[in-house]
This record gives C-alpha cells, structure tokens and sequence, in this order.
C-alpha cells in the first residue's frame, strides 16, 4: 500500500513538472540563470556573475545525469530498488515510453542554460572598455570560458541525442536566445565542427591560465580537446593535446600527477593532483547528491543501481587491483559503488588517468605499441599490479579497453567508448545501438518550434 501511495506521489510530481515545462519556450530561462538584461553584462563584475550562473546549472543534476544516463544505456547497470527511480531505466531505454517520463529533458534544459549563458558573455565581453591590462586579461578568460562551456555542452548534448539515422544532432544556437527564434537541428558533424571550434577559440583566449579558483583552465580546455579529438578518432591530434597535459599540465599552481595507493581523496571535498576539472560542491548545492542515492550502500540498505554481472567480469580480472576496492557486493549481490561515498565531495569531471588511457590508445592506433604499453603500465604500477605485456595489437587493445572500462567505470564513459569503437552496446549490436541508444528531442521543444525533426522511433 505504501509504495502505491508513493508511487501515486511521485506521479502527481512528475505531472506537475511537465505542465510548469509546457507553458515554457525553447530556452527559457528561469529567474536565477537568466542574465539577459544589458545592464547585468555592461561590465566584467556582471559577466563573471554570468560566468558563475553558468558553472551552477552545471555543478550538480547536469554531471551526475550524464554518468547515470550512460551507465544505464550501456547495460552496466540494474536497478535494485526501483521504488525511488519508477521504471527509470526502462524509460531511458527506451523500453517505457512517454515524454512524462523522458528523464533526459533536464540534462537538454540544463546544457541549454548553460550555452545561453555563454552565447550572453560572448556577445557582452568585447563590447566591455578596458581602461587597465587587468581587465584586458580578465576578459580574455571570461570569454576563453564561455567558449569552453560552450564547447563542452554542445559535446555533450551531440553524444546524447545525435542520431546516425538522420544525420541530426541538436539546434545549435551560437547568440543570445530571443523569443521568435525556432532553430532546426544542426549535423552531428556540424556540431562537431563546432565543439572544436568553440574549444580551439577557448585555447587561444586562456593561453597562461593555470590557475582559476578551481574553474577552468587551460590544461582543463587541452585535457577535453584530447578526449573530443579521442572521440571523434582524431588520434594524432588526441595523442598531441594528452602528451602535452601529461608532461606540462598543473592544477591550482601545482603539477598534475597521478595519486598512489589510496584512490579515494579522487572522490572527495577536496582537488587533487590528478583532477584537471572538478564540479565543485557548495554548502547550498551538493554535486553528488544524485549519484550518492543510486549507488552508495551509506545511510541505505540497498544501492537503487548496481552493477551489472557482465561489466562486473569484464572489469574485475585482478582482484588486487586497487580500483576494485571502489566496488562493494552486499546482501542482494548488488554491487554498490564507493566512489560516491561522500554526498559533500567534488566530482571529477576531467582527471588525468584518462588522458593517459587516451595518451595510451591513440598511440596504439598509430602503430606505438611499446609507447602505448609504457603508459598501461604507468597505470597499473599505480593500481598496485605489475607490468603487462602483449601479444599483438589486438591483444593490447583488448587490455587498454578492459582497463579503461574499470578505471573510469560508473563515471559515464563505457557508453561512448563502445560506440567508438563500434561494440555491441547495451544488448543491441553496433549498427543499432548507434540509434537506438540516443535520446529523442523533448516533446515539449517539438510543439514549440516547428522547425525542429523528432528522432525515428523503432
């Protein structure tokens, strides 16, 4: 009876949300994101102010949906309790469909805020006087970071909803939003174009910029050009920007390196020498809120996503690996995962353990074995294991991928690493995951603008 009651609760809620979503336009913003006004962008005090709102929208509900949303497409996750996220899974999968419960429109509104955002700033800065060189430079970095955030969004909102089938990715909005407009989607290549053109634009802007208050930085801007370029199998260019971060990047004033034994300050309040971009958490706005819930065992009896048995054994060769300490079985046989523990801590966004994987595979792709082995080893001496070795290429591709898949496991890259390398993904052969496993545009954006084509259904 109690969970009908919930259940009942939980959908009068969800009715509420999409009647307050409808009467909305494409882009609208709510009082505290919106800066549209000229007064609030006439000066650098109002464009950083805009900058931070940006950061904002972004600290919380947008991360922890890409790495939920990804996990859950792949297949490496189940649901145990399903009590507190009502057929989430089903739904974005597809398997249980309505726009009531299409999960992913708060990650579209989300990044779309955001570019908002940085479109304002975009316009705003150059207009800005510069009666001193402090505020020459501070421009500079405001700009160069509207760029980034820019850039990463529209990467992020291509991964999600680009389909193949169509050849259609995202209306692609590059000014401030305004009323009459009703963009049509842009390419997926388009976007692509413009996630590097965006991030390439950001690197020249903040050439220098080492340190920003744990915001992003010029090595933040190479380290996402290297996993954009890894992405889009660009491996010469990916190899080039993650050498350079792993022998010159810094965070904060200090040299970037990878941590020893204990992993877990990665997943806590703080910003170690490894985090190259950090969600950071507030004392109003927890970053991790949301992963907490669906995978940590503190506090709760059962995780409400586990791990699912086939990841677990692509994962989970050694058993030494300190990386498997992150992992937990309970009870139920459900793997609860502690790198979410703490529901204060920052979320690493960007760390360079990838990069040494993308450092690592690029190379491999490029006929560098033992280069390529160097930086596996690299990695595994720091996950307490000895050194490797390879048969042949495919023999070493076969460890760079099961070793990245537990290396950045309920992080939200399976999903995207598979697709590139064109695996079954999430129960559906290649050909049709890369459709299948995509979003469709939200309803509510496809009433409001006639210009915009819904994805196929199947």
């Amino acid at each position: 009876m109690k969970n009908s009651i919930y259940k009942f609760q939980r959908l009068c809620l969800l009715v509420l949300a999409m009647t307050t979503w409808s009467c909305n336009d494409f882009l609208d913003l709510e009082p505290e994101t919106s800066l549209s006004s000229a007064v609030a962008l006439d000066n650098i005090e109002g464009v950083e102010a805009a900058i931070n709102g940006a950061y904002s929208v972004l600290q919380s509900d947008w991360v922890e949906r890409q790495f939920v949303f990804a996990e859950c497409l792949a297949g490496n996750v189940f649901e145990v309790n399903a009590i507190n996220n009502t057929n989430y899974q089903d739904a974005l999968r597809h398997q249980t469909w309505t726009d009531l419960f299409n999960t992913a429109n708060y990650l579209w509104d989300m990044s779309f805020r955001a570019i908002d955002l940085a479109n304002q700033v975009i316009q705003a800065v150059p207009e800005i006087p510069e009666p001193n060189q402090q505020i020459s430079n501070d421009k500079k970095r405001l700009i160069g970071e509207a760029y980034f955030l820019r850039g990463m969004n529209y990467f992020v909102l291509n991964r999600f909803w680009g389909q193949p089938r169509n050849g259609l990715s995202v209306p692609m909005p590059l000014e401030p939003y305004q009323p009459e407009n009703t963009p049509s989607r842009a390419t997926i290549q388009e976007v692509q174009n413009q996630v590097i053109a965006d991030l390439k634009e950001a690197e020249i802007q903040m050439a220098g910029v080492e340190s920003n208050s744990n915001r992003a930085t010029i090595w933040a801007i190479k380290g996402l050009l290297a996993r954009v370029y890894f992405e889009y199998k660009d491996y010469p260019n990916a190899a080039a920007y993650a050498d350079d971060v792993i022998r010159n990047g810094r965070v904060e004033g200090k040299k970037l390196a990878l941590l020893s034994g204990d992993l877990s300050p990665l997943y806590s309040a703080s910003v170690t020498t490894e985090n190259i971009f950090t969600f950071m958490a507030t004392p109003r706005d927890r970053a991790n809120n949301r992963l907490f819930e669906m995978f940590s065992l503190e506090g709760s009896s059962a995780v409400e996503l586990s791990m699912s048995a086939p990841f677990w054994r692509i994962i989970s060769k050694s058993k030494k690996d300190l990386r498997i300490e992150q992992f937990h079985e309970d009870f139920n046989t459900a793997f609860a995962c502690h790198k979410f523990n703490d529901r204060d801590m920052n979320i690493p966004y960007l760390r360079l353990a990838e990069i040494y994987h993308i450092r690592a595979e690029a190379n491999a792709n490029g006929g560098q074995l033992d280069a390529a082995l160097s930086d596996l080893n690299v990695l595994r001496e720091r996950a307490g294991l000895d050194p490797t070795s390879f048969a042949d290429q495919a023999d070493l591709m076969d460890q760079l991928f099961r070793e990245r898949s537990l290396e950045l496991s309920m992080e939200g890259d399976n999903l995207h690493n598979m697709k590139r390398l064109q695996m079954d993904v999430g129960g559906y052969p290649w050909e049709e995951a890369i459709y299948k496993l995509v979003f469709f545009i939200p309803e509510k954006e496809i009433q409001l603008n006639p210009n915009l084509v819904q994805n196929d259904t199947w």
